[in-house]
Order: structure tokens, then sequence, then C-alpha cells
């Protein structure tokens, strides 16, 4: 029989990978810049101290991936959560600092996708 036991491509937008990316100007007032801007709100905890909020939860927390802008210094993650990341900018020394950073999320739409 004709197409019996043939492979059919599945495609699923729920399934898809969800990424954004956004440049935070941590220095002065606080803004985010970049397409994924509106998609999320940012929070200035103190210095060097920010919360990433995202309109649209992801099923699992996203990995995420950030990188300094500003010379001499040093951003990471504290927390992350399907919700909100945390990132924390510090000089060379470790004390805290306001900073300039890119950051770049990805995530699932799907609790059970990696």
């Amino acid at each position: 029989m004709a197409g019996v036991g043939a492979a059919k491509q599945v495609v699923s937008p729920q399934r898809a990978m969800r990424i954004m990316s956004v440049k935070v100007d941590g220095t002065g007032a606080v803004a985010l810049s970049g397409t994924c801007a509106l998609n999320m709100s940012l929070t200035d905890n103190g210095t060097g101290d920010y919360t990433l909020t995202f309109n649209l939860p992801y099923q699992r927390a996203p990995e995420v991936i950030v990188t300094p802008v500003t010379d001499n210094c040093v951003a990471k993650i504290g927390t992350a959560t399907v919700s909100a990341v945390q990132i924390l900018t510090e000089d060379l020394s470790g004390a805290a600092l306001d900073a300039d950073f890119h950051v770049i999320l990805v995530g699932a739409d799907c609790s059970d996708q990696y």
C-alpha cells in the first residue's frame, strides 16, 4: 500500500524554541534596547543588581548568556526562573558596579522540551 510507514513531517509551533536578546543600559537611567525589549521589563534593584521580567513566562527556566559592555566589568547571572532573571554586575575587584550588558535568553514553551 502506498504511503504506509512513510515518514511525515510534524510542524508544531508550540514546541519551538524562544530566543530573546536585549541590551541593558544600566548606567544612568536604566533602559532596554533591541527587538525583544518590548517582551520584558527591567527593574534596577540597586547598584549592579538588575531583574529582567518576561511578559510571557517560559515553561522552564531559560538558559541565559550575559556579556558586559562596560570596560573592566564582570556580568553574571544571579537567579533565573521561568518569569525573570537577575543579573549582577561588578568591577574586577568584586564590588557592585552599575554597567551596560547584553543578555541572550534561550528557552522553550513546553515543560518537557530541553
